[in-house]
């Protein structure tokens, strides 16, 4: 009699203790949290090169980073390079997504997408065009401008970010399918 009581008492905590664990692994991955793995590349395309136009600059610097975090040689030059990785940021977006009782946007989300092609050193296009897009809802408070100014920065550098990872795993994707081509 005595394991029946000492199961049942066993059994709410054991539901208490998955319950919270699936609770921390929602919240992590609602507030963006993602594992980072790693970007490899073929030692016989490397260096690459990012090219990037002006208002992608940002975007090009992050990506960059990115390779440079996962010891993926970045040529200075375009000549220089084994593979070139053309980067454009096409779009950054402000909506409201609703409405509080006074007809104030109560939340908007934010939006960023970027195309991504892989070019031979002689500009021949290998892969792509692939367009990828982040977006990120947030709770606006009317009656502070600038935190939500101030807030809406930070969000769009966080996205970048996450968009230039992103970037990196499709060109080691690609470049991967390259491979196993004959």
């Amino acid at each position: 009699m005595q394991t029946n009581s000492h199961n049942s008492k066993a059994h709410p905590r054991r539901a208490l203790h998955v319950l919270l664990t699936a609770a921390a692994c929602l919240w992590l991955t609602a507030c963006g949290f993602a594992l980072r793995g790693s970007t490899s590349l073929a030692a016989d395309m490397q260096p690459v090169f990012i090219s990037a136009e002006r208002d992608s600059h940002e975007l090009a610097q992050s990506l960059k980073r990115q390779f440079v975090i996962n010891n993926v040689a970045v040529a200075k030059r375009r000549s220089e390079a084994k593979l070139i990785v053309v980067v454009t940021l096409l779009d950054e977006q402000k909506r409201s997504a609703a409405l509080d009782d006074e007809a104030r946007d109560a939340e908007y989300a934010l939006y960023e997408s970027a195309r991504l092609e892989l070019q031979s050193p002689d500009g021949k296009n290998l892969k792509g065009p692939h367009t990828l897009q982040q977006r990120r809802l947030i709770v606006n408070d009317p009656d502070n401008p600038v935190g939500e100014e101030t807030e809406s920065t930070i969000v769009r550098a966080e996205m970048r970010e996450q968009l230039s990872i992103r970037l990196a795993r499709q060109v080691e994707y690609w470049s991967h399918q390259m491979q196993a081509q004959p």
